[in-house]
């Protein structure tokens, strides 16, 4: 969705994690209540009443309590994204929220979640979506609802207006044209998932993982295989844009010598209120083609842009994603580079099968997908070449240089 860094400083340096809003008189309050900012000449609703934001940052070691005058969104990164304007006009970003304090913004989170999947999956069927939200808040008491949603109409009619793939979601546009009834809301109790994902390759991943409804299972988006030596086992997950995950300590990586991200045991971990890798802390993000650093900051500055999949966490220079969708044709792909600096989302190479060009069909054995790490190439297994494997075998001197869409 569209927004201004011109109304305030965007600091991202600050993430803000066991939070919780309160008025004047120290009571809970949703962050909902706030004037919403779509653009710079663009803000929905009146500042009445004073509410401040409490919370942690940097890994738990600085204590926040600020003033906040105006909250918004970003609904085209893989997950949700929310952040919040200080009285002293810098915009700080919203992680975990404290437990006590999750049935006060349980509706407002349902909301954007359902707003986040429709955007990525126009085409979907609304039982998509519910199983979808049923698996996000899994651990919730009471299963989201359209009551829920009914909770924010006005947000979601702002939000069609700004945002071009929710006006032509017919989902979306079904739900505005039901008539609206009187909502009772729930009273819930919530009990929050916990505050870091790690994932045991060897028993698969946890049911506390934010997942991704794939085939009607849940699925974790988050990557089980570790960023820096591509191997499996006790990782710890970005809860970023990027989805990578990463041996957290040497030891968890002792079988690949993995650098690992160089924590000495798990009481440091556990530590970690959420963890974010640097790139995600700095908003800097690799090209998945060239390999070169680039400002991921939804700013003006922009240099590296992500792909639009919800279980992608790539990012791309403009003009390289344009050369690999439009290699043999320079007018559409300067046409497709314009249209991303101007906001345009896409979807990135590694969801075609760069020898066919279809996409993947997961219930056809021969049409699942393999992919590879360190480019954004991805075979059918039908179209996989002979020299590319899927396992290192010290007998052939071969390396493995795929992987199974399963494993990732």
């Amino acid at each position: 969705m569209p927004s201004s860094d011109e109304e305030g400083e965007i600091c991202p340096e600050i993430h803000v994690s066991e939070y919780a809003f309160v008025n004047q008189y120290g009571e809970p309050i949703s962050f909902s209540v706030l004037p919403l900012q779509w653009s710079e000449n663009e803000v929905i609703g009146q500042d009445k009443t004073e509410v401040f934001l409490d919370g942690v940052a940097d890994d738990g070691l600085m204590k926040i309590y600020k003033q906040v005058v105006a909250w918004k969104l970003e609904l085209s990164y893989a997950l949700p994204e929310i952040l919040v304007l200080l009285k002293d006009k810098k915009w700080i970003t919203l992680q975990k929220p404290r437990k006590s304090f999750g049935s006060t913004i349980r509706t407002i989170l349902i909301t954007i979640h359902w707003l986040h999947f429709m955007k990525k999956n126009s085409e979907e069927s609304a039982k998509s979506v519910w199983n979808h939200l049923r698996n996000v808040f899994s651990l919730y008491e009471f299963e989201p609802s359209e009551s829920d949603l009914l909770c924010h109409k006005l947000l979601i009619h702002e939000a069609v207006k700004w945002d071009k793939d929710l006006e032509n979601s017919k989902n979306v546009i079904n739900f505005l044209q039901m008539p609206q009834r009187n909502i009772t809301l729930h009273q819930d109790v919530i009990v929050f998932k916990k505050d870091k994902f790690i994932v045991n390759g060897d028993e698969g991943l946890d049911d506390d993982d934010i997942g991704e409804e794939v085939g009607g299972a849940g699925k974790s988006i988050f990557d089980p295989v570790c960023a820096i030596c591509d191997d499996g086992g006790y990782i710890l997950a970005c809860e970023g844009r990027c989805l990578r995950s990463f041996h957290p300590t040497k030891a968890a990586g002792i079988d690949t010598c993995c650098e690992s991200l160089g924590f000495v045991n798990d009481a440091q971990i556990d530590a970690i209120p959420s963890f974010l890798c640097k790139n995600c802390l700095c908003k800097k993000h690799q090209c998945f083609a060239c390999g070169e650093l680039g400002s991921s900051n939804n700013s003006p500055g922009q240099e590296v842009f992500p792909c639009v999949s919800a279980t992608c966490g790539h990012f791309y220079h403009p003009k390289c994603v344009a050369n690999l969708l439009h290699p043999d044709n320079e007018a559409e792909e300067k046409k497709f580079r314009d249209k991303i600096v101007a906001g345009d989302s896409f979807t990135c190479p590694t969801h075609k099968c760069f020898v066919c060009k279809r996409s993947e069909d997961a219930e056809v054995y021969d049409l699942q997908f393999a992919l590879c790490r360190r480019c954004p190439k991805a075979y059918h297994r039908k179209c996989l070449p002979k020299n590319i494997c899927f396992e290192y075998n010290k007998y052939k001197n071969s390396l493995q240089r795929a992987w199974e869409k399963s494993a990732l």
